[in-house]
């Protein structure tokens, strides 16, 4: 008699915007433990909450607008505009205030870093007395985007401001589910045959 067979079936439901927003916070507690190095963890923190709003928008798109798919080429913040529309909510603020001007500059940085251009910087010349010249001689000379990774300040705020922006969004759903930052649900089963 040959030996009994088992079929094994597996379904997972993954919100890729809840991963990556994950991801960001162990990025940002590695940094917080560790200060050496943080600077990198800032910028990590700052790309993955980006890519977790854009994906966020997409999965209430999907689930809002029927035609969403042929709707992706459309920016981060004409997505944005079209959910707030559709879905008739009202969103904190002006793109002047907080969280949309947070929304803005980190959209901005998200595409500074994902269109990386090399460049120059140039500073001076500078004429200085002899003893005030120590400060400036030593400053190193950063891009806007490297100095917003200089400290945890930035990324701060924009996870704050964004998850501000999601739970009005995720509020005005009519049908939603799922719990805001919930990642998904799997289910797996093992039939003998």
């Amino acid at each position: 008699m040959p030996p009994p067979k088992v079929v094994v079936t597996k379904q997972r439901v993954v919100h890729t915007y809840a991963e990556l927003w994950h991801a960001a916070s162990c990025v940002l507690d590695v940094a917080s433990e560790r200060q050496e190095g943080a600077s990198w963890q800032y910028l990590s923190g700052i790309i993955l909450t980006a890519f977790s709003f854009e994906a966020y928008l997409n999965h209430v798109g999907a689930a809002e607008i029927s035609c969403w798919e042929d709707l992706e080429r459309l920016s981060t913040q004409s997505k944005l505009a079209l959910l707030v529309e559709v879905m008739k909510v009202e969103l904190p603020g002006t793109y002047g205030t907080r969280p949309l001007q947070t929304l803005k500059t980190l959209l901005s940085f998200r595409n500074t870093i994902a269109h990386g251009k090399s460049g120059e910087i140039k500073y001076g010349p500078v004429q200085y007395e002899v003893e005030d010249y120590q400060r400036d001689y030593h400053e190193p000379l950063l891009t806007d985007w490297e100095k917003m990774i200089q400290s945890p300040e930035f990324v701060m705020r924009a996870r704050q401001d964004v998850e501000n922006i999601m739970q009005v969004l995720q509020a005005g759903r009519k049908s939603a589910t799922d719990n805001l930052f919930s990642t998904g649900m799997g289910h797996s089963s093992a039939n003998l045959l």
